[in-house]
């Protein structure tokens, strides 16, 4: 008789995520990837992304958040894992910086302020972030990569990160699961509230970064909407929404089907295709059911 998934919050569940993170970690030195050489034009395409500034903050602040939170934890398994993620944080933030120092993209010094005094929301609130990001950042990079953007081989060294940035996602969307059902906030009743609330803040958050990237920020210098949606020729919202669908389903199928899936971000997708009128195969035939769909994700 099939057992099905580790219960949420059970030592077999708290295994299967920590282990699956701690196996599958990569060894590599980001200095020695196979970095191409870049004609002029293409040099040119990549120092004008106007988010490198954005990305390696990103990083920086990833690392103080994990290593402020890591020690907290009292489990030594699930700190193990935590320590390996803040390793695998600073590996990219040098990823990052050997990129921008290599190709001469101009960035300007930001500083990252103190962390709020409640360290474990604020890793929380960050887990959320890395799960919005994830799932738009794999549509964006399938998009570029077919586009040509790029020359295949940066997107190769590139693709590196978003490798781990899956592994990431699921570690984090495992230890929530497991540690609000330690908490004894495992019930469904609970968990919808609270991922919807998480998730708002993530989005506000991700919507601030935006606004002010636009308005002065881009690597330290302002850009329009206009420049960067002249980044990627043809670009349309639904096309990215489709990317990131298809994108999210097949990085997370490369693991092991217990541990447990983001659901609300492919969930909420698909409702907004929908909206637009685009068919999405294997959805269900209306809105309301596409609406319980949505809320079945955000309690797990």
């Amino acid at each position: 008789m099939a057992t099905g998934k580790p219960k949420a919050g059970s030592a077999e569940h708290r295994e299967l995520f920590c282990r699956s993170f701690i196996d599958s970690h990569l060894q590599f030195e980001p200095e020695r990837l196979a970095w191409p050489e870049l004609d002029p034009d293409m040099l040119q395409r990549l120092r004008e992304v106007p988010f490198w500034q954005e990305v390696l903050y990103t990083e920086m602040r990833a690392i103080r958040i994990i290593e402020a939170f890591a020690p907290t934890i009292p489990d030594p398994l699930v700190r193990e894992a935590m320590e390996l993620m803040a390793e695998e944080e600073r590996r990219h933030e040098r990823l990052v910086r050997h990129l921008i120092a290599r190709y001469g993209i101009v960035i300007e010094a930001r500083d990252i302020p103190p962390l709020p005094s409640d360290i474990e929301r604020t890793f929380i609130d960050f887990g959320y972030g890395e799960c919005v990001d994830s799932f738009l950042g794999f549509g964006f990079f399938r998009l570029a990569r077919e586009s040509g953007f790029l020359p295949p081989e940066m997107f190769d060294v590139l693709e590196i990160l978003m490798g781990e940035e899956v592994r990431h996602v699921l570690f984090f969307v495992n230890w929530m699961a497991w540690h609000q059902a330690r908490r004894g906030r495992g019930a469904a009743a609970w968990r919808g509230p609270a991922s919807a609330w998480y998730y708002a803040r993530a989005v506000a958050a991700l919507v601030g970064v935006a606004l002010r990237n636009a308005r002065h920020q881009g690597n330290g210098r302002e850009f329009s909407a206009t420049q960067a949606a002249g980044l990627m020729p043809g670009f349309t919202v639904g096309g990215l929404l489709e990317a990131c669908l298809e994108e999210n389903r097949r990085r997370l199928d490369g693991y092991g089907r217990d541990l447990l899936r983001p659901l609300f971000l492919p969930a909420l997708a698909r409702f907004a295709l929908r909206l637009t009128g685009r068919r999405i195969r294997g959805d269900m035939r209306d809105e309301g059911s596409l609406m319980r769909r949505v809320w079945t994700a955000l309690r797990g």
